[in-house]
């Protein structure tokens, strides 16, 4: 049976660029109202009439986009009355209504499922381990083929909502609290700003196809033996989908006083490692980042200077670096009822055991917290616990943060300080397109000077300190020891191009699928 846990939410905002695609999705809704008159059904009324035909627009995009993306992945969705309602995942807050019909929508659905376009799997009544699901079928696929309908056609909806509030337990999104000293709508105004600037711009992937398939193996959990692994909370990561080249705001426990992060773009979860691959409008990219941007923030509220390195503590080994700083936000990020050592069991390194136990993808998180915190006393001697308090004790001025969920607060700051670096980006002329992960950012290469000078003011705006700032690695940086230029002839070149075409074919044929909507890219 099909893994029907390689899945993704289904999206209801996208919209497609393309004569072609409405040409297929008419054909399809005609086909549908053949097939009323054939049953003897009524005709519709012209409203009903758009609705049904953006309804039916609304789900093959949604199809065309997962397709593209990975066709062995299939769309999550759900078909009970309570997900169309307030409260609901299909509930507009921002509107007060619904974003799509459960009628029309359901409807649109079985019909296509009638028609052998796409693979459904209902889910049971009642309580179900997994939502419905569904997938383009073959013959959808071959139409997809057929009407050039792809990523590079496929956008976010520009008046779909692009700020959402999470509640405090169950992180629903809920209808706008208080906007408090919030303005909204210059938000949703930069917000709008830079998404248009994001759908106009080819964002690729310069990595090799069978790169890209263990890409895609490790996002959807595939293991080396075909069995998917599920994550820590029983979910499954989203594939790179290239269509997502638009964000949104979304802040957490009920207000806009916390969280505020841009979500959405495909980048963000794609691996680091692979970052640097990179591509804006076919320019090689760099990245930079704010080097311990949460320590600094909280010395700051203190008035104090923070360390050198927050992430190195004496008597631990250098490379336990990247441990020790999951270890800060973990410290940060718990609430009051952890402050009790006696609690600590409950945190565990970030470092997975090597190798992983067999059960590794069966097992519940407190046993892999449990596994994690064997192999850290195994790397290291020590307990997993005596870091966390040495941590701490390294920390002293700003103690009172620990155990104090305060990573909503200094969230929120973070998002405040990216909306403004990618404004003052857009503002520079020519705009400047920078692509957003949390404290860091892309740009493309020549753009590193503008990057360093937005978030060096935009940190000063907003936190009234200053701030280190890290350049990480990129395809062209030389070869540890280089010292001079070197000479490359006409037929290293070519054979490398020639090896490039053979191996990055994906790579190519995106860059052409773009070409063919949107026209010759910026740098041409």
């Amino acid at each position: 049976m099909d893994n029907l846990g390689n899945s993704r939410r289904n999206r209801v905002d996208l919209a497609v660029n393309s004569v072609q695609f409405t040409r297929l999705a008419s054909d399809i809704y005609e086909t549908y109202l053949k097939s009323r008159e054939e049953q003897g059904i009524k005709g519709l009324s012209e409203p009903e009439a758009a609705s049904y035909l953006r309804h039916f627009e609304i789900v093959l995009a949604d199809l065309a986009s997962a397709w593209s993306a990975d066709p062995f992945q299939y769309i999550g969705y759900s078909r009970s009355k309570k997900y169309f309602v307030e409260g609901g995942s299909y509930w507009d807050n921002e509107n007060r209504r619904p974003f799509i019909s459960e009628r029309i929508f359901l409807r649109v659905i079985n019909f296509l499922e009638h028609q052998q376009l796409i693979e459904n799997h209902v889910a049971k009544q009642g309580f179900s381990d997994i939502s419905s699901r569904m997938r383009a079928a073959p013959g959808l696929q071959i139409l997809f083929d057929k009407f050039e309908v792809n990523w590079a056609c496929i956008l976010t909806d520009p008046n779909a909502p692009v700020i959402f509030v999470k509640d405090t337990e169950n992180k629903n999104f809920i209808p706008f609290p208080e906007l408090g000293n919030f303005d909204i709508e210059a938000s949703r105004k930069n917000i709008r700003r830079i998404n248009e600037n994001l759908q106009s711009s080819l964002i690729n992937l310069n990595i090799s196809d069978d790169d890209f398939e263990l890409i895609r193996r490790r996002l959807a959990r595939v293991g080396e033996q075909g069995i998917v692994e599920t994550t820590d909370n029983g979910g499954f990561r989203e594939p790179l989908e290239f269509s997502n080249r638009s964000l949104r705001r979304i802040f957490s426990l009920g207000g806009f006083n916390n969280g505020g992060r841009f979500y959405g773009g495909w980048w963000q979860g794609l691996p680091s490692e692979y970052r640097k691959f990179i591509e804006i409008d076919g320019c090689v990219t760099r990245e930079m980042d704010y080097a311990t941007l949460q320590p600094h923030m909280l010395y700051a509220f203190v008035d104090k200077e923070p360390p050198e390195d927050s992430y190195i503590l004496e008597g631990w080994d250098v490379s336990l670096r990247p441990v020790i700083k999951k270890a800060f936000n973990q410290l940060v990020n718990s609430d009051p009822s952890s402050r009790n050592p006696k609690q600590w069991h409950r945190f565990g390194p970030d470092l997975d055991p090597d190798p992983l136990p067999v059960d590794w993808g069966k097992m519940s998180l407190s046993q892999k917290i449990k596994s994690r915190r064997r192999q850290f006393e195994e790397l290291t001697g020590r307990s997993y616990s005596d870091l966390l308090s040495d941590l701490i004790k390294f920390h002293e001025p700003i103690e009172n943060d620990f155990f104090s969920s305060a990573w909503g607060a200094t969230q929120n700051l973070d998002s405040q300080i990216a909306e403004r670096v990618m404004i003052k980006l857009l503002d520079n002329s020519p705009p400047i397109t920078a692509l957003p992960i949390h404290d860091s950012f892309i740009v493309r290469r020549g753009g590193e000077q503008l990057l360093h000078n937005a978030m060096t003011e935009s940190f000063s705006e907003v936190i009234g300190t200053e701030c280190k700032i890290d350049l990480d690695d990129a395809v062209y940086d030389p070869p540890e020891g280089y010292e001079g230029p070197s000479l490359v002839n006409a037929s290293d070149i070519f054979d490398e191009t020639k090896t490039h075409m053979e191996t990055h074919r994906r790579y190519h044929i995106r860059e052409e699928q773009w070409r063919r909507v949107h026209g010759p890219s910026g740098y041409e």
